[in-house]
């Protein structure tokens, strides 16, 4: 069975509607897929501490110690308050809020 190719100025409609339906498609989803990517990959700046989501920033701070300096004070102290944190990244936290020279 042979396949009959479109005419030109069909194949041309059929490539102009392709190519507008997977426009849409990326308008629509792109935002979407940012957002799931900083959810998963929170960059790490005083702003996304500064959301009310900053406490996901607390384990790699913790991981990333001494290697990389402490955090701020303040930032410390959310993820003692807010971080579901393992007992062993507590004891961790709590030596570098010593060493930051940060109050109870």
């Amino acid at each position: 069975m042979r396949r009959r190719r479109l005419p030109g100025k069909a194949r041309l409609a059929a490539f102009i509607a392709g190519l507008a339906l997977a426009l849409g498609l990326g308008l629509a989803a792109g935002p979407s897929a940012i957002g799931l990517y900083r959810l998963v990959f929170p960059p790490d700046s005083d702003a996304a501490w500064d959301s009310k989501v900053g406490w996901r920033l607390c384990n790699r701070a913790i991981a990333d110690w001494p290697g990389k300096p402490a955090a701020e004070c303040w930032k410390l102290a959310m993820c003692d308050n807010e971080g579901g944190l393992s007992e062993a990244e507590r004891t961790r936290l709590k030596q570098m809020m010593a060493a930051a020279n940060c109050e109870d």
